[in-house]
């Protein structure tokens, strides 16, 4: 479905958009998450960096608080690409950023 690498970029952006940052609702964050896994593994791995490059800091740390909800809740090789996520994430932010210790302090989404 998301092949081509506009439509996978918009998709993933438009996830970041419409991620329900402060909802209460369970079911609403769990479907945001389930949505999002979909986008983030939709990605070839020579994607991944330029994703994550058209984020801005608020973007980068959404984009984090879900990567770590996808290794709380792994599906058949999600793991891995997450795990290419997380090391262009650690590029962009240089590991020695705040934004890592902004991720893990706030509540996931």
């Amino acid at each position: 479905p998301l092949r081509c690498t506009g439509d996978a970029l918009r998709a993933f952006h438009t996830a970041i958009r419409s991620s329900p940052l402060n909802a209460k609702n369970q079911a609403m964050k769990e479907q945001a998450q389930g949505t999002m896994l979909k986008v983030l593994t939709s990605f070839k791995s020579s994607e991944i960096e330029q994703a994550v490059n058209s984020l801005d800091r608020n973007g980068v740390d959404l984009l984090m608080k879900y990567i770590y909800k996808g290794f709380e809740k792994p599906t058949e090789n999600s793991s891995a690409i997450l795990l290419q996520w997380h090391e262009k994430v650690c590029v962009w932010c240089s590991l020695g950023s705040a934004t890592l210790r902004r991720v893990l302090a706030s509540a996931l989404v």
